[in-house]
């Protein structure tokens, strides 16, 4: 890349931020842009149900509907869906923009009644339906189809004034390809909004970014600081050919976080054969640029609104046993040993952030205070009090974690989280053992109902422990979090490692 000429000219249209571009899956990932799309899905079969009848009332007064136009009216509203879905009515990438999803509708719409006619003139049935209600229907539908759009086209125009709609990109590399890139993409207009660049090199690139108008904000350990409690959908790497074992590092360290990490296609060759566990890698296109994703963001469209809802009915359903029960526990744990009901211990949890997991008290309140050097628990522990190892074999005492998944800190099922300083040990063994940290974690997993709980003595137990976790985040569905479900009692609640 010598210039910025080099990059293809043009901005991203709808048919490519729908596709496999990071735009298209930023939208995707917006549970509440899925919910808003099918509220319009429903809401345009409801404007055409009720044009029908409001044509009828306006027609003939308030009698009641004969079956013929109910059959046409159900008729029409079956192949809408289908003809909307089929002519993507409902492109996330447009739906901000009234004019242009209403003249897409209108003419969708104008291809069902024409449809609709041709079906009527084929049956012989024309004489029996009203040419004065058809016409008032197919315009009082029209009108609604319209309405929806405005409604749309506000709602969406307005969370793209909050950002929500914007796919915020980072760049971590200020040398020359670096800062092409940043200005092309500056220029992509309203799909991508510019975090900025990054380079462990900055202070001696700094001088050289100014004076092309960049100001470089760090090294890559300070993006990555920002990059826990900030939003960044995507980070691609732009590093030269000679920086392989850069990249390298650079794809390890950024691997904890839930974003996209991308390179330059320069790089791909490398990348494939010092990483290939990365069978999810997959071509996509950024701003219309050819990039290679290394690592993708896991629960992808859907997946997160998704998880978020079993884990509330998760909840609820549970809540009548759990509380009596957790409240029964207290007192016994109360009742055993002086301290506290609850124990706080800091953890890492999702794209790394901090955060105080709630157990019940297993232990001697003299032995449990959280200290900077965590002492695993051992067979037959002298700490653990009475109570305690009836909990802790159990796995009763974990229950409090419900208050984590209510707070979103965790979910019901997912990685389970480790004390921080056991976090650090197993990185320095496992490269990949960040990547768990990608979701929430969990208060059981696929790792425990398979019997991987309890001390971890041996790297292989760390290891079969990350591998059985990363399968989990890679395959997840909601079927899989059933399974783990159901088997949880039989296999995960008590177990022989469990001490």
């Amino acid at each position: 890349m010598t210039g910025s000429d080099d990059f293809p000219a043009g901005r991203v249209s709808h048919e490519q931020a729908e596709g496999l571009t990071t735009e298209g899956r930023k939208l995707r990932r917006q549970g509440w842009l899925a919910v808003l799309l099918l509220m319009m899905r429903i809401a345009d079969l409801m404007a055409i149900w009720l044009g029908g009848l409001v044509a009828h009332w306006g027609r003939f007064g308030f009698v009641p509907v004969p079956g013929l136009e109910i059959l046409a009216m159900t008729f029409a509203v079956m192949m809408s869906a289908v003809v909307f879905n089929l002519g993507r009515a409902y492109s996330a990438g447009e739906a901000d923009n009234f004019w242009a999803s209403a003249s897409r509708v209108l003419g969708h719409w104008a291809l069902v009644c024409l449809l609709l006619i041709a079906t009527v003139f084929m049956a012989g049935v024309g004489e029996d339906y009203s040419r004065g209600w058809a016409a008032l229907w197919m315009i009082a539908a029209a009108i609604g189809l319209v309405g929806v759009r405005a409604f749309g086209a506000t709602f969406m125009r307005r969370a793209r004034g909050r950002g929500s709609l914007v796919t915020r990109v980072a760049i971590i590399g200020g040398d020359e390809s670096g800062l092409q890139l940043y200005h092309y993409l500056k220029q992509q207009g309203k799909h991508i909004e510019l975090v900025g660049v990054y380079d462990d090199r900055f202070v001696r690139l700094q001088d050289r970014a100014r004076a092309q108008g960049v100001t470089l904000l760090g090294t890559a350990q300070d993006f990555l600081k920002r990059a826990r409690y900030e939003s960044v959908d995507c980070v691609v790497i732009v590093l030269p050919w000679s920086s392989e074992h850069r990249v390298r590092e650079m794809i390890e360290v950024l691997q904890e976080l839930a974003i996209e990490v991308q390179i330059c296609p320069e790089g791909l060759s490398f990348v494939v054969q010092s990483f290939p566990l990365l069978k999810n890698s997959i071509a996509t296109t950024l701003g219309g640029l050819p990039m290679f994703s290394v690592s993708r963001r896991p629960l992808d469209g859907w997946g997160w609104l998704i998880k978020d809802i079993e884990d509330r009915i998760l909840i609820a359903l549970v809540a009548p046993v759990v509380i009596p029960l957790c409240l029964l526990i207290a007192l016994a744990v109360k009742l055993d040993s002086p301290g506290p009901v609850l124990f706080r211990q800091q953890r890492k949890g999702f794209n790394g952030r901090e955060f105080m997991v709630y157990k019940f008290r297993t232990m001697r309140a003299a032995d449990s205070v959280p200290t900077g050097v965590t002492r695993a628990t051992l067979r037959d522990d002298p700490r653990v009090t009475f109570v305690g190892n009836i909990l802790r074999r159990t796995s009763l005492d974990e229950l409090p974690q419900l208050i984590n998944v209510l707070r979103g800190e965790m979910s019901i099922i997912g990685p389970r989280p480790h004390a921080v300083d056991h976090d650090e040990q197993f990185a320095r063994t496992i490269r990949q053992y960040y990547s768990r940290h990608r979701v929430r974690p969990g208060i059981t997993g696929w790792a425990q109902v398979n019997g991987l709980r309890g001390t971890i003595e041996e790297d292989v137990q760390i290891r079969r422990r990350v591998a059985y976790d990363l399968w989990y985040i890679e395959n997840w569905s909601v079927f899989f979090d059933l399974r783990i479900l159901l088997m949880t009692p039989f296999v995960g609640l008590i177990n022989r490692n469990a001490y």
